[in-house]
């Protein structure tokens, strides 16, 4: 059974900083409430709409933008990524190494930020869009994300060590061969990690933004 310095010897941070974060109440004080954040986020982008300058990314009718098919995919690859992750994993049985896990350690968030990414670029304010997807990503996923790894730490410490040059969230695609080759998908597994809710983030995208330009034809 791996010490906990040498684990954090062997991932290339320091125990000390790990155990710091998972202890830290108000990481864990984020981390319950991630979808309460994500809805003020929302709500923001939405009044930048509403009472500011914004415009929504035209999805449907004659003068839909390539812009918006461009992030309508972006969703699209978060969702698939989505599914494909949450179709090998095993919750608290193991630390999953098959499939996409093979190129990165946490790709449930990673399908996350990108469909994320998608809807804030959306509402038709860069700057205001990648400030909230940053502010979403650094103070509540990331944080997030070293909680699970400690707690992988304590509960498979042997099988995690093996996620050693893993990257955290941005794929190594140089990795796809052999993801494929242990892939284990099982859509039953999906469903049953509730990979389907995700499903509604390509309908609500196109038609929300078009309901919210309605919308912002009255104020």
């Amino acid at each position: 059974m791996l010490h906990e310095r040498d684990l954090g010897a062997r991932w290339g941070v320091r125990s000390t900083a790990i155990r710091d974060v998972a202890l830290c109440k108000t990481f864990r004080w984020i981390a319950r409430r991630r979808g309460l954040l994500i809805s003020l986020a929302a709500a923001v982008a939405i009044a930048d709409v509403l009472w500011g300058n914004a415009r929504p990314v035209e999805f449907l009718g004659a003068h839909r933008s390539q812009y918006g098919v461009a992030l309508w995919c972006l969703a699209l690859l978060g969702v698939l990524i989505r599914f494909w992750a949450a179709g090998n994993l095993r919750k608290k049985e193991e630390v999953t190494r098959t499939g996409i896990y093979r190129m990165v350690r946490h790709p449930l968030y990673l399908g996350n930020c990108l469909i994320y990414l998608a809807f804030f670029l959306s509402f038709g304010d860069l700057p205001l869009g990648l400030g909230l997807f940053f502010l979403l990503l650094v103070p509540v996923h990331y944080p997030t994300m070293l909680q699970e790894e400690a707690q992988l730490a304590k509960d498979h410490p042997s099988q995690l060590a093996a996620h050693r040059g893993t990257p955290r969230l941005v794929p190594n695609l140089f990795a796809l061969r052999e993801a494929l080759a242990t892939d284990r998908f099982c859509i039953h597994q999906a469903l049953r990690n509730r990979a389907a809710g995700c499903l509604l983030a390509l309908p609500l995208l196109p038609l929300g933004m078009a309901l919210l330009e309605r919308v912002d034809r009255y104020f």
